[in-house]
């Protein structure tokens, strides 16, 4: 038997591979028995038990080497032994072993970790016993190592059109020593953008898009889809701008060795061979990775064979290659090609500007991540290798070329003979004689294979250098352009998304990208294509750079890069340092550039796009957030920083969109609100999470908060005593009117008005509103559940299956269940209204209340204003009664601040006398101007001390509550006579022009019955327009001072 059979059996690590679980085990001894072996080999037996409880499976394990555990075998030719055997009598529980599946995005049937609702209800979902297939990102397609997938395409991009075409114009022109220092300043580029692509990488798992899929989910889509469109045109353009480069070469080969030319033109030749190329490598692109893999290879191939030839040829020289300005190996030369000569026009910049494309290379490996085996592994290393190497081979190349041709010749050996200084040969004067130069490290771009040994090696370096890149261009630009048309961040171009095939090529994309190289080849002048690239490319560098600093600031737990040599500040300088030399190498393109970007970012940023990548700008605004609250904590209050920031008991806040809108008018978004719900239990209504997404689809500047408790009141409890953080937390509480409290118990109108007591408790000031129509979504007119956002019977009926516990709804499948409605709180208290019911579980309804999306009508425009009408011509009342800081006066002022209420008119009611009037409405407008509360009119209230008429005293007598013996007092005293009076005189000056009424909420006194109190509220506001009663904690809500 293999080692592997008689490996100690652990505790912890003895499970059944059938079942990824977790085992809980247990020791037991047992008595000695005689062992029978067989051979030297160890066995293990199984003994199954049932049990009342668990399965369990015992097991006993044997050890050969004189061990202290042995096992039973069921051998016949061992020794008979006296050994100690013990046994584990495993039981199965609901959790699992850690497993990948359960960590991504997309887990497969079965493949999901059990939700803490079934661990607790000790529900047993056992998972498939094979592993489940994950799709991957292209499919079957063949998968790529880090030397194959990157650091192979890295080089063969970096050593692309400008190693044989370029570099000996670019020492020309900024001499060695320039030249090596635009060498080392794109590498610096390149290396500080890797270090940072680096960290990025290995921050997690990598897949398709490349550099759109790294700053996307770094920074979020608005940059992400900004960057994904501009480097897969960034892309498609470098296609042309390799074929361009080989073109030219095949033009001046077939000119000079051939004299051959298709029009006579060179542009024009350039134009049809290079659309000629571009056909050619779209049908190996399109052939997919493995044919491309394999060109890339022999492309490779071909061109370190063409640099070993430019080497060699170094060293080589002949008369045609003399005539040509080549001198060999020349310290004179070497000292004064290490200045800079720029031509006309040129300088530094604009050298770098057409070297950097070279350098864009390092993005090879990193656009094709989908398809790579370990992109997290690949990436860094591939790519840093890569820099190292290609810079290397430029430096050397640089120096090569400076230290062994001149700047100028004209091809004629004579010429070269006459005497004349360096600086002459530079400006083509010859015997004092001004010739033209064609050739030479200035005039020719075929320096480099004039110099090799074997020109014809160098042509085909510079084939494979050219239009390896070009493929690597073609491949990448629909890759990347496929990410970003997958996550739908812009419209009308989803169906270049499409893959085909087990790889899931875009041939569609492929198709875009083939229109776009082939406008830009038409071009056919490789500096004018170079310096677009360069802005494309480092406009997105510069992003990958910031994504690293912006991760790395952020401090986010999440932020756990296995690639550790990066920092905080080089990415910060690496950003820094693309972003100015983008602007230095051409300011108007990389200005067009920039406003390209903000234009797409912008237009993310407002259709706002259903993703969350979990980007780091989310992590720095919480800490920002964060930072401001502690800041805030430590200042002191003051009254002129006052405003009302509300906790609106709406239950679920999709059901009451009058009193959501209502509120929201109020607080505009620059206050608290917090929309709080109480439910028995949260994890048995995870619909309550729901709502959330509710608020911000409706564009509702709030808070859901659900809380649970074992009553209504605890829950609102819970509400007032932990709601916020800091000082941003609810100072107004706001409920709907209990409006049928004449209905129910005792018990729930004291329930009601204790929550009003325990609010003004806790140092807050109250709010009720009631609404003719009710506050909920579809409540019937003989239905009005108000309350603290009351609900429909009809819709009393949800999460009732919720309330019953897992045991009732599975023991219990043949027998009614009772439940209390009068309990289902969650949605408040709009269900104690209904009377316990039976119910049988398998007739329980589990259809949720018509969401707002299925109604005829958004429920925010419906019901907004309460009846969906904008208040023109109509006032808001205010019935200032009693100073309560000034609260009942600044909600009103702050809700015809709103853009919905701005044409009500506020009109404020003040108590007085009879002979005051005229002096009441001086005083009481002179305390609102002081205040800079802009008002229509000033009303003075008289005969408040005045007994109401005797209809409105039989009215009240009506619903006069039978108050116990104990409670029993004056039958009519003389504060139930002014509450009734109030209400006579609101009816008497509010008329139907009034859009809604602001009074003075009555404080309920200790000693005062709930009954009592609830009929002065009704006698204040039966029958009567849309009524806010409100009342301040007695602190001041306004000042008058600077």
């Amino acid at each position: 038997m293999s080692e592997e059979d008689v490996r100690p059996t652990s505790p912890l690590l003895d499970q059944p591979k059938s079942s990824n679980r977790f085992k809980v085990n247990f020791l037991e001894d047992q008595e000695e028995k005689k062992d029978h072996s067989a051979g030297a080999g160890d066995t293990v037996t199984s003994h199954n038990h049932d049990s009342t409880q668990h399965k369990s499976h015992e097991f006993s394990v044997k050890f050969a080497d004189n061990v202290s555990q042995t096992s039973s075998t069921t051998s016949e030719n061992n020794q008979n032994k006296s050994q100690s055997t013990f046994t584990y009598k495993v039981f199965e529980t609901l959790d699992f072993a850690p497993k990948t599946a359960f960590y991504r995005h997309v887990s497969s049937q079965g493949q999901s970790r059990p939700t803490m609702e079934e661990i607790r209800a000790g529900k047993s979902r056992l998972p498939k016993p094979e592993t489940p297939k994950i799709k991957t990102e292209n499919g079957g397609g063949i998968k790529l190592g880090w030397m194959q997938g990157v650091l192979m395409r890295c080089l063969l991009n970096i050593w692309g059109v400008m190693l044989f075409i370029r570099i000996s114009w670019v020492v020309g022109n900024a001499g060695i020593g320039l030249a090596i220092g635009i060498i080392m300043l794109s590498a610096l580029v390149t290396t500080l953008t890797t270090l940072s692509l680096a960290a990025i990488c290995t921050n997690g798992e990598v897949k398709g898009g490349g550099a759109y899929y790294l700053i996307s989910r770094s920074l979020g889509p608005e940059f992400g889809g900004a960057i994904g469109i501009i480097f897969s045109i960034a892309n498609a353009i470098a296609v042309s701008m390799y074929i361009v480069g080989f073109a030219e070469t095949l033009v001046d080969l077939l000119q000079v060795q051939a004299g051959f030319s298709i029009t006579g033109n060179n542009m024009n030749d350039m134009r049809i061979w290079g659309l000629i190329t571009l056909l050619l490598l779209f049908g190996i692109s399109m052939a997919g990775m493995a044919w491309e893999s394999k060109a890339q290879f022999f492309l490779l191939l071909m061109l370190i064979i063409a640099m070993i030839n430019f080497v060699a040829g170094t060293f080589i020289s002949n008369d045609w290659k003399e005539a040509r300005g080549f001198v060999g190996y020349n310290v004179t030369v070497l000292k004064y090609n290490m200045m800079p000569h720029f031509q006309e026009g040129e300088n530094f910049m604009t050298c770098f500007s057409v070297f950097f494309p070279a350098a864009t290379g390092i993005m090879a490996g990193a656009n094709i991540s989908g398809d790579l085996k370990d992109p997290s592994h690949a990436i860094p290393k591939g790519t840093v290798i890569s820099i190292i190497i290609s810079t290397i081979a430029y430096i050397i190349f640089a120096i090569q070329s400076g230290s062994t041709t001149l700047l100028a010749a004209t091809g004629n050996l004579t010429d070269m003979v006459l005497p004349g200084t360096l600086d002459d040969i530079t400006n083509c004067v010859f015997g004092g004689i001004q010739m033209n130069c064609t050739h030479g490290l200035l005039n020719s771009f075929q320096t480099m294979a004039m110099i090799s040994g074997y020109g014809p090696i160098i042509t085909a370096g510079i084939f494979a250098a050219t239009l390896s890149s070009a493929l690597a261009s073609l491949v990448s630009a629909p890759k990347v352009f496929q990410a970003v048309c997958k996550d739908k961040l812009f419209p009308y171009i989803g169906g270049f998304g499409k893959g085909y095939g087990s790889a899931q090529e875009p041939y569609r994309a492929y198709a875009l990208a083939l229109l776009i190289a082939g406008a830009f080849v038409c071009v056919a002048e490789l500096n004018a294509i170079a310096p677009i690239i360069t802005n494309f490319f480092l406009i997105s560098y510069t992003l990958i750079n910031y994504s690293c600093f912006e991760a790395s600031l952020s401090n986010s737990p999440g932020w756990r890069p296995s690639y550790k040599y990066y920092n905080t500040w080089t990415s910060l300088c690496g950003t820094i340092l693309c972003a100015t030399v983008m602007f230095i190498t051409s300011w108007w393109t990389a200005l067009i550039t920039v406003v390209l970007i903000y234009v797409l970012y912008r237009y993310i940023q407002y259709s706002k796009p259903p993703v969350n990548w979990g980007s780091s700008k989310q992590a720095l605004k919480y800490n920002h957030a964060l930072s401001l609250v502690h800041e805030l904590s430590g200042l002191s209050y003051h009254v002129k920083n006052f405003r009302p920031q509300f906790l609106v008991l709406t239950g679920s806040p999709s059901s009451r969109p009058r009193l959501v809108n209502f509120m929201q008018d109020i607080s505009k978004g620059y206050g608290v609100m917090v929309c709080g719900q109480v439910v028995p239990t949260l994890y048995k209504n995870p619909s309550c999470y729901n709502e959330t997404e509710w608020l911000v689809s409706n564009k509702v500047k709030a808070f859901h908060v659900p809380v649970s408790g074992s009553s209504f009141r605890d829950g609102v409890r819970c509400l007032l005593q932990s709601n916020g953080i800091g000082v941003i937390k609810a100072n107004t509480v706001i409920m709907g009117f209990k409006q049928k409290w004449r209905e129910q118990s005792k018990e729930m109108v004291e329930e009601y008005v204790h929550i009003i007591k325990d609010a003004f408790d806790h140092t807050y000031a109250v709010g009720l509103l009631r609404v003719r129509e009710g506050l909920d979504l579809k409540n019937s007119p003989d239905d009005n559940l108000e309350g603290f956002g009351h609900m429909s019977k009809e819709a009393s009926k949800v999460n009732l299956r919720d309330a019953l516990s897992v045991d009732q709804l599975d023991n219990n499948d043949d027998e009614e269940v009772p439940v209390d409605t009068s309990s289902q709180y969650g949605e408040d208290e709009a269900l104690q209204d209904t009377p316990a019911v039976a119910i049988h579980p398998g007739d329980v309804e589990m259809n949720m209340m018509e969401t707002p999306e299925e109604t005829d009508e958004s429920p925010l425009a419906q019901y907004r204003g309460f009846d969906g009408s904008k208040p023109k011509g109509q006032s808001i009342d205010v019935y200032w009664l009693s100073d309560d800081g000034g609260l009942s006066i600044l909600v009103p002022y702050l809700l015809t601040q709103s853009s919905y209420w701005k044409n009500a008119s506020l009109r404020v009611f003040a108590a007085g006398h009879e002979g005051e009037i005229h002096s009441g409405r001086i005083r009481m407008a002179t305390l609102l101007n002081k205040f800079r509360i802009e008002f229509g009119s000033v009303e003075i209230v008289v005969g408040l001390d005045q007994k109401p008429a005797q209809s409105s005293i039989n009215a009240y007598m009506e619903y006069r509550p039978k108050l116990d013996e104990d409670e029993e007092g004056e039958e009519l005293d003389a504060k139930t006579l002014q509450y009734i009076r109030i209400g006579e005189l609101l009816r008497e000056n509010s008329t139907d022009n009034t859009k809604l009424i602001v009074v003075t909420l009555p404080v309920p006194r200790d000693h005062t019955p709930a009954l009592q109190y609830m009929s002065w509220l009704e006698a204040m506001t039966a029958d009567l327009p849309p009524i806010l009663l409100l009342r301040g904690n007695q602190q001041d809500a306004l000042t008058f001072y600077c």
